[in-house]
């Protein structure tokens, strides 16, 4: 299978079963107004998503800027998906889980996610309180934690690959960079970096993270830092008013120069060897030959057997 028949396959995908789920209206919550590209990518797949299906997102907002406005119970609301489900990155469960509580009579569709606890008490405590809710989807991207999640969320747990697959192509072109370079290594510094002998990364290319997190994104790292100084000032008013802005810059300017950032890093190799996974995504989006490393928790891995083993330009480089 090629690339381009993999997007086309795993987009169809997705619109098939997700489509039929939501109302003519939606609001989209958690979307990640910091600086990872990955999680960027995520969320520009499920804006063209929400577009072509013409449904109307009367309402978007992170977990920091949201305001828990009054819906109509037709409205369906939207998390985006990533990897924010489990004690990683808690306070995105926290905020869900007020979500669910402040909304019990609106679907709640959690757009697909690997859920990943160090505390598999807390996870049984996490998952029975989204139990409570009556019309929640949760939408899983490997089939390990389908398998896992299934057993509880009985009729109500959907399988389904990234929604950066949904990433219109023609958005993508208008920043692709000529291919020059031979091979680009994107290596992950943070908590999900795999340190096992097994897993590391050849030394045959040029190696960096995402750029956004390599050097100052001057613009956007300005703009955010006078919009984060203003939040700090925690008086209501302002704060409210701050959020609305944070809301329309992300929305308009932030979201576009993050993936923009991301092709033009990636656009310029033939071959890619990746820690990230977006990077592999993009990669494939981008028609690149590519490299999949596993991360600390097997999240790769596990996305790579459900989805991506049947591409011929991608291997997974030593299964740990």
């Amino acid at each position: 299978m090629t690339n381009k028949e993999l997007k086309i396959h795993l987009k169809s995908k997705i619109y098939t079963i997700l489509t039929p789920l939501i109302g003519k209206k939606c609001i989209l919550l958690d979307a990640p107004y910091y600086h990872n590209i990955g999680d960027v990518l995520i969320w520009e797949g499920t804006k063209s998503f929400i577009k072509e299906n013409n449904i109307n997102c009367i309402y978007t907002a992170s977990y920091e800027t949201y305001s828990f406005p009054k819906i109509d119970k037709t409205v369906t609301i939207l998390f985006n998906g990533g990897g924010n489900l489990g004690d990683i990155y808690h306070e995105h469960v926290e905020f869900l889980l007020k979500v669910t509580t402040y909304y019990p009579n609106n679907r709640i569709i959690i757009l697909p996610q690997t859920i990943y606890y160090q505390d598999k008490n807390k996870e049984q405590e996490d998952l029975s309180k989204l139990l409570n809710h009556k019309d929640l989807y949760i939408c899983t991207r490997d089939k390990e934690v389908y398998k896992n999640i299934s057993l509880s969320f009985q009729g109500k747990t959907l399988l389904l690959p990234d929604m950066a697959f949904c990433i219109n192509d023609e958005f993508l072109s208008a920043f692709i960079l000529p291919e020059q370079k031979r091979k680009l290594i994107i290596d992950r510094n943070d908590c999900e970096k795999n340190h096992s002998k097994a897993s590391q990364i050849a030394l045959d290319g040029d190696i960096s993270d995402w750029p956004v997190f390599e050097h100052s994104f001057r613009r956007t790292t300005f703009i955010n830092k006078i919009l984060k100084k203003i939040s700090d000032a925690k008086i209501p008013l302002i704060s409210k008013l701050n959020n609305k802005v944070w809301d329309i810059y992300a929305q308009n300017i932030f979201c576009k120069a993050m993936v923009r950032e991301g092709v033009k890093f990636i656009s310029p190799y033939s071959i890619v060897e990746t820690t990230r996974l977006h990077g592999c995504i993009l990669s494939i989006l981008l028609n690149k030959k590519v490299i999949l490393v596993n991360n600390s928790y097997g999240k790769n891995k596990n996305f790579y057997d459900t989805w991506l083993k049947d591409i011929d330009t991608l291997t997974l480089k030593q299964q740990s």
